[in-house]
């Protein structure tokens, strides 16, 4: 049996590890987004090692044909929704989460939430989870691409809970103006997450 991974810093080392072998333009996200994580903890006061360690991890599965994501979901008993039958993309979270604790030996919830939902979030996300969430989403490479998430970047300087929102505001209103479902837990994420705006 894998023995136990609990501190932040060996959990990162064992997602590295794991990193070397995918896409170095996914590589490169990933590094962009560790850095992302380190700012916004530094930022808000956050654990920079949970916050690090789950941003190296979050993109694990990401290289997966939709094919892949379904097939290695089931083997690792990752509940699979009509949603994420429908876009099983979303399934590159929970899978990498899955994954992590059954062959990893990750042991922190935290780290292991932060990267399950870091597509949909989470109505409970905690502070780190959120700052991943959001360094993901503002990766300096997609703002180039699209220049609205300059908004939310410049929101999650100011208040994570604020900026998550705005961005699920931004994706939830291109996913009906182009007719494709809403995920439930977005939908959950997005209003928790005005609950929680002063």
């Amino acid at each position: 049996m894998t023995a136990m991974l609990t501190d932040p810093q060996e959990i990162r080392g064992a997602f590295a590890a794991e990193m070397a072998d995918r896409p170095k333009k996914l590589q490169r996200h990933v590094k962009r987004v560790e850095l992302g994580a380190r700012h916004l903890a530094a930022v808000h006061e956050l654990d920079r090692d949970v916050c690090v360690a789950a941003a190296a991890g979050h993109d694990l599965f990401r290289h997966c044909s939709d094919a892949e994501l379904l097939a290695l979901s089931r083997h690792y008993r990752v509940p699979i929704s009509r949603d994420e039958e429908d876009a099983p993309i979303v399934l590159h979270g929970p899978l990498a989460s899955a994954y992590s604790r059954e062959v990893l030996g990750v042991d922190h919830e935290i780290i292991l939430d932060a990267i399950a939902y870091h597509t949909t979030a989470h109505p409970d996300y905690t502070p780190e989870s959120l700052a991943v969430f959001l360094a993901d989403k503002i990766d300096p490479r997609k703002v180039q691409a699209d220049p609205g998430l300059a908004a939310v970047a410049a929101a999650a300087e100011q208040d994570l809970y604020a900026a998550a929102a705005l961005f699920l505001e931004r994706r939830l209103s291109a996913q009906l103006n182009s007719g494709r479902p809403l995920h439930p837990l977005a939908v959950a994420s997005r209003n928790a997450f005005l609950r929680r705006m002063p």
